[in-house]
């Protein structure tokens, strides 16, 4: 059984190179943009996506491959008070949205991720955020999802198994945080 997870996980990686590496330059290209802008970016989603997010926010805020400057990158999965509090009273669906409310400003990126691509919550964070003003980016599984027509880049992985979407979430994640270094510290990426 390892085996062939590592297969499959390598299978589903391979299948993207091409597509994914296209469009990890353009994710790339957005992100450094707002940041030179003095821009912000915010990630969220759930579950593993939660901690994806809050894996990227660390690698833009502290370092990735070399000591440059932190970079202005927040996951709004970590704030059990907010998340709470909107749960609460407002209800789940809107616990990224209200996040976005008080902290987005136009020019700043939101970056949606749900392997089902179906999460009512990202979806309504990525709706505010297109409606405005701010770049959206979404990363999903394979199927088309509600995300998409909220997103100005959207990334699906050809995979219907969550583990696999998980992990070339993440390495996608590295590309990017690598391609961005490289953009706004002019250094070519570690390797």
């Amino acid at each position: 059984m390892a085996f062939q997870a590592f297969q499959e996980s390598i299978r589903v990686k391979q299948s993207v190179q091409g597509s994914a590496s296209e469009l990890a330059v353009r994710m790339a290209d957005v992100i450094s943009r707002a940041f030179r802008g003095h821009h912000r970016l915010f990630v969220f989603g759930n579950g593993g996506s939660a901690a994806d997010a809050q894996h990227l926010a660390a690698e833009f805020v502290n370092r990735f491959h070399r000591e440059r400057p932190p970079l202005p990158a927040l996951a709004l999965t970590v704030d059990t008070s907010v998340l709470t509090s909107i749960g609460n009273d407002y209800g789940f669906d809107d616990v990224f949205r209200k996040q976005l409310q008080a902290l987005g400003q136009p020019g700043d990126v939101a970056l949606g991720i749900s392997t089902s691509g179906r999460s009512v919550n990202v979806v309504h964070a990525l709706r505010w955020a297109r409606e405005n003003g701010l770049h959206t980016i979404g990363w999903a599984g394979a199927d088309s999802s509600d995300m998409d027509v909220y997103c100005d880049l959207i990334f699906h992985v050809p995979s219907a198994v969550t583990a696999r979407i998980q992990e070339t979430h993440i390495t996608v994640a590295h590309i990017v945080c690598g391609l961005v270094e490289e953009i706004l510290f002019n250094e070519a990426p570690a390797s």
